[in-house]
């Protein structure tokens, strides 16, 4: 009869021979208790790749692997990822490369330093805490802390319920290029540092389309003008391509100096909150195409909330159409800067300057619909 023989810690698991028991059960990863523990086998003959989380390779055996029964979702604990305890870039990693045939990467609580960009591959789902599972991004400029494993073909992935906090200038919370088809769910964004990007999305002609974001937040370091972007779907990369067909919904930007600038087409905007921005939604072409053939962008806004933007809505180039229906805009000091209203729609149901008035009254901008030949 085999019995289960229990072991505390990672580390007795690799200086147990095997030959006493070929199965064990693991208290914890560093201590009894701290989540990163679990059921174990050995396998004799096995040569698999030690990835300190789900395959381990005996201290006492040169042959054969120690390996994790699979019970439940991958978990950054199973790779010695623990809150508040330094730099643990190489464990989420490593979490995420087990995921890279797909399944769900679970992040508990806690306050978690990553300084180097991270790899998600296809079909991975990311879940944590919402505002409680902080990851705090310190890498270098240009960089960003949530990345596709792969640019080409597009990557269709997930996250949900993280609060990710960029700490240095120039870098950015999500990379968006390589992901389409992929969800956005219930996601915080804490801008620490100026000149940063919540959803920072270059295209590479495949990505990124097709995407969802919902409930999706960011805040700003404050300040009167920080260089913030919390939508940043400008084309960065090449100058010429920006993400398409893309749907938001819901979501509150604050404290930044652009809530959305979008520089694709077809993308829509679903009640959105901004508070504290200089500008609301800048809709512009991508610089390579201000002097191309073909031109023009066009983009939908509704139900916008919005409360002291400076400017709500910058048309930067005539081409850029678009139909925007607002709840409530407040406390602006322009709503519309446009180079051509011909090509706009704004309705608002409420354009009070608060505290003067909270009167209610519909306005639209004269437009000249588009004629084919």
């Amino acid at each position: 009869m085999q019995h289960v023989y229990g072991v505390s810690t990672i580390k007795d698991l690799l200086n147990f021979d095997p030959m006493d028991s070929t199965q064990l059960h693991v208290a914890g990863y560093f201590k009894p208790g701290d989540g990163g523990g679990g059921l174990f086998f050995w396998e004799p003959d096995s040569s698999f790749d030690p990835d300190n989380g789900w395959v381990f390779r005996s201290h006492v055996r040169p042959r054969g692997r120690w390996r994790r029964v699979q019970s439940s979702d991958h978990d950054v604990r199973f790779f010695g990822a623990f809150p508040s305890s330094g730099d643990v870039s190489k464990q989420f990693q490593q979490a995420l490369y087990s995921c890279k045939k797909g399944g769900r990467l679970y992040i508990p609580s806690g306050h978690y330093s990553i300084s180097r960009p991270l790899d998600v591959y296809q079909g991975t789902s990311v879940i944590g805490d919402g505002l409680l599972s902080e990851i705090h991004y310190g890498g270098p400029t240009g960089t960003a802390c949530w990345n596709a494993a792969q640019r080409s073909p597009a990557t269709s992935v997930s996250f949900r319920g993280l609060n990710t906090l960029v700490h240095n200038e120039g870098t950015y919370a999500f990379r968006l290029t390589g992901m389409s088809y992929s969800r956005f769910d219930s996601l915080f964004v804490h801008l620490r540092a100026s000149n940063t990007s919540a959803y920072y999305g270059p295209s590479n002609g495949e990505s990124p389309y097709y995407n969802v974001f919902t409930n999706c937040h960011a805040s700003g370091p404050g300040g009167e003008s920080n260089g913030c972007v919390g939508f940043d779907w400008a084309a960065h990369d090449d100058g010429d391509l920006a993400p398409n067909a893309n749907q938001v919904f819901g979501g509150h930007i604050n404290s930044v100096d652009i809530a959305v600038r979008c520089q694709g087409t077809g993308n829509i905007f679903h009640g959105q909150v901004f508070e504290m921005v200089n500008v609301g939604y800048e809709f512009d072409l991508p610089a390579k195409r201000y002097t191309a053939v073909h031109q023009g962008i066009s983009n939908d806004v509704f139900g916008l909330y919005s409360e002291y933007a400076k400017i709500v809505f910058h048309q930067k180039h005539p081409t850029c159409y678009f139909v925007a229906q607002t709840s409530m805009v407040t406390g602006h000091k322009k709503m519309l800067e446009a180079k051509s209203k011909d090509n706009c729609v704004l309705l608002s149901s409420h354009s009070g300057q608060l505290p003067m008035n909270r009167s209610f009254f519909q306005k639209a901008v004269e437009f000249n619909p588009l004629t084919f030949e």
